[in-house]
């Protein structure tokens, strides 16, 4: 009942409700001066211009934002797929120092606004992130996991030992989803190495007989390549106007041996114009060249056995690190 009735909600109102003005404010992590005032002003005049689009149902007009050209490219593909708001007329969050140099602010509140006031989502709120370089000029727009998802991997009880490396998977790990919220197939082909493998999962029902008149259910897996994932995820981008994917149950773990190889499970929800499920995601990812880290496999394993969701996938069946064999990749 409450989704249906924000669905209404959503289709009666779409853009048309005035948010106003937002305004940003650094909590901590800067001292006072002109980098803080500048980081304040561009995340400002984003959110603002964020809600004023939405409410006047039109483009981001990009000439007034200090982002970078690659910024707001990535922000035009994620406004065309389903826009959005900032709820909070005061945005104030602290800012974290990147790996790269630069900074970033989380847990900025969004709301997501499909144009058609179809209810396409499980869940309209989302959490953004913004970063910056360092002098304060935007180079990044995209949506984050949950505050409090991210600062339970972050915590010491994680796997991976080190603090900046469990930062940059996780922002990878950020982008990764958001690229299939943007529809943007070069990002995914980029980080998808040449010989990655592929490996989907299947439900399927086993024949009924007089000796197991139950039937059985049993998984069957499709693998394939990285030709082959991209064609097909190009025509499910084709297919689908709004995809939208959430990510929970983030664990993450360190190759024993092999210390730039880390193993990313989570539980995704996928939701579409046409289709939605739940399922497992693991993703090997190589940081060797943390400029230009690799996901050499990517599996995906249904949660659900049964239409009713009562019965789910086994924990041990679930592909981790140690389900593939590393032998091959040498220092």
């Amino acid at each position: 009942m409450k989704r249906i009735v924000v669905s209404i909600l959503v289709s009666l109102l779409s853009c048309s409700f005035l948010w106003g003005q937002v305004q940003f404010k650094v909590a901590d992590g800067m001292e006072e001066g002109k980098l803080k005032q500048t980081v304040e002003s561009s995340l400002s005049t984003l959110l603002t211009e964020i809600n004023n689009a939405c409410e006047g149902n039109r483009a981001l007009n990009m000439g007034i934002l200090s982002m970078t050209n690659e910024a707001k490219l990535s922000l035009s593909m994620l406004w065309e797929n389903v826009p959005f708001l900032c709820t909070d007329p005061i945005v104030v969050e602290r800012v974290l120092k990147t790996p790269a140099g630069g900074y970033q602010v989380r847990n900025i509140p969004i709301e997501l606004v499909p144009l058609d006031g179809k209810d396409v989502a499980d869940d309209l709120d989302q959490e953004a992130v913004v970063e910056f370089d360092g002098r304060g000029r935007i180079v990044s727009f995209y949506f984050g996991l949950g505050v409090t998802k991210y600062r339970q991997v972050m915590k010491a009880g994680t796997k991976v030992t080190d603090a900046r490396r469990r930062m940059m998977i996780l922002d990878y790990v950020e982008h990764f989803r958001t690229a299939y919220n943007q529809h943007d197939i070069n990002f995914i082909r980029q980080v998808f190495s040449e010989d990655a493998i592929i490996i989907t999962g299947k439900v399927v029902q086993t024949r009924k007989s007089d000796v197991n008149p139950y039937g059985n259910v049993k998984v069957e897996y499709v693998v394939k390549n990285k030709k082959e994932y991209i064609a097909a995820l190009e025509r499910v981008f084709a297919n689908n106007k709004y995809i939208n994917v959430v990510f929970e149950d983030i664990r993450l773990a360190s190759h024993p041996t092999k210390k730039d190889f880390y193993g990313v499970t989570l539980k995704q929800d996928y939701t579409s114009s046409t289709y939605s499920d739940e399922g497992y995601l693991f993703l090997l990812w190589d940081f060797r060249d943390e400029t230009h880290p690799q996901i050499h496999v990517r599996t995906w394993q249904p949660y659900w056995l049964d239409d009713k969701h009562e019965k789910a996938l086994p924990e041990d069946d679930v592909y981790d690190l140690s389900s593939f064999d590393l032998s091959k990749f040498d220092y």
